[in-house]
This record gives C-alpha cells, structure tokens and sequence, in this order.
C-alpha cells in the first residue's frame, strides 16, 4: 500500500466497515464512505460522532494524517445523542 494511503476499520452499528484512504483528506470523507458502505445514508455525516478505540471523541473536520492513525486502525461511528432532535 502507497505510504500515503490507509485502511481504517469503522465499527457501525456492531458491522466492521474496511476504508482504504488517502490520508490527506479530511476523516469526514472516510467516515462518509463507511456509512455508504454500511447502508447508513438516512442522516448527514453530521449527525454521528466518531470515537477511537479509547472512547476519545474526534474531529471529522481534522486530516486523516493529523491523527497518525496505524493502517488498521479501529474507530466507532454511532448517532449522536439527540441527533433527531425536535421540528
């Protein structure tokens, strides 16, 4: 693999979700394609939250390569907390 791509392993709901990326953009676009993959397209990317293996809560506006994620990296995609919200 190029040294400038990576595969990320996205948990969705309990699914592991491979996505071979760039690490130039930023996590959101990673994170876009593992909701398609996963068939999780009914909210914006806005309306999860992404967190690491520890639980830390991260920027999906942030470059992939600011984290310094290894090549096989799990991260956890779930709805935000009052994400439906009221109308």
């Amino acid at each position: 693999m190029a040294p400038n791509k990576i595969t990320i392993v996205f948990v969705v709901n309990g699914e592991d979700v491979l996505v071979e990326t760039n690490v130039h953009p930023p996590l959101r676009e990673a994170v876009s394609r593992a909701l398609e993959q996963s068939r999780n397209t009914g909210r914006p990317v806005d309306d999860w939250e992404v967190r690491d293996a520890n639980g830390v809560l991260l920027d999906i506006g942030r470059k992939i390569e600011d984290f310094r994620f290894p090549s096989g990296a799990r991260l956890f995609i779930s709805l935000r907390v009052g994400a439906g919200g009221q109308r």
